[in-house]
């Protein structure tokens, strides 16, 4: 009978205790307030021929009196629907008390990698979704979750495609001779955006030669803006020297007429001010 006794006691004693600690817990989370966690921005941090880097910054406010650990975050990117990769950011320090911190992660692929893993992705439909979870764990509370997403449109930035439009053509001035005393070459190129962006021809320089002469280094004038899947035919024009038609002419007479192009290239891409000088160089024969 007395060993029955205790044995009800201590059941009692228990349910006590757990009615004691959900109270507790309870009061707990009356007095700690629960972080407030955004997501402040995803941007493309770095861009070129090769892949890009999309950095997402998180906004973590800390109401409360007291320091709390930096959150865990899981992170899951979606390419056309399609998972792509993913990670986990681990960051030390804490949130200060009454404080708000900003919490940054970057995510970089190449171009290769995506086109790889995503065999339907083309210009139309580049679309990504980047899921993130910030884990924190809160005194009182345990380990608290936030789910975030956010969507857009990944930036394909290909090498375009340069080619011959027109092969160059001569014109000569005359005096009051026979003897030239100047002209000019002509020719133009083709330029396709390979890009699902817009892209705006920053510099485009190049030395033509003929034969064994080559001609004084030139370039683009203007900044033309080229839109996504366009091309644009670029006309150039190579003032001549007495000097350059003389040693063309003699290129001429021994059977040389091929020409070659050499440049450099360098895109702005007016959606990515920052991002405003990519490029590559090209070489083109006749």
């Amino acid at each position: 009978m007395k060993r029955r006794l205790l044995l009800i006691a201590a059941v009692l004693i228990c349910g006590l205790m757990c009615t004691t600690c959900s109270m507790l817990l309870d009061a707990a989370k009356n007095v700690v307030k629960m972080p407030e966690v955004t997501l402040k921005s995803v941007d493309f941090t770095k861009i070129d021929f090769n892949g890009l880097t999309l950095q997402s910054t998180l906004n973590v406010k800390n109401g409360n009196p007291i320091d709390i650990p930096l959150p865990k975050i899981d992170w899951d990117l979606f390419i056309v629907n399609n998972p792509f990769v993913k990670g986990i950011i681990q960051s030390s320090g804490s949130l200060k008390s009454r404080g708000s911190t900003q919490v940054q992660f970057p995510v970089s692929f190449t171009y290769v990698d995506l086109i790889n893993a995503i065999t339907a992705l083309n210009d139309n439909n580049a679309k990504y979704k980047m899921k993130m979870t910030a884990h924190i764990p809160i005194p009182g509370l345990g380990d608290l979750s936030w789910p975030l997403e956010h969507e857009g449109k990944i930036p394909l930035l290909r090498l375009p495609e340069i080619s011959i439009a027109a092969s160059p053509s001569a014109s000569l001035t005359y005096g009051s001779g026979i003897i030239p005393t100047g002209g000019k070459i002509e020719f133009a190129l083709n330029v396709k955006n390979n890009s699902n962006i817009a892209v705006m021809i920053k510099d485009l320089s190049y030395v033509m030669q003929i034969g064994n002469t080559s001609l004084p280094k030139a370039g683009i004038t203007g900044n033309p803006s080229l839109r996504p899947g366009a091309t644009e035919k670029i006309t150039f024009q190579l003032p001549l020297s007495v000097k350059d038609i003389t040693s063309i002419g003699a290129n001429v007479l021994k059977g040389n007429f091929n020409f070659n192009l050499t440049g450099n290239y360098k895109f702005g891409i007016p959606d990515f001010p920052l991002l405003n000088e990519v490029g590559n160089s090209f070489n083109l024969r006749k």
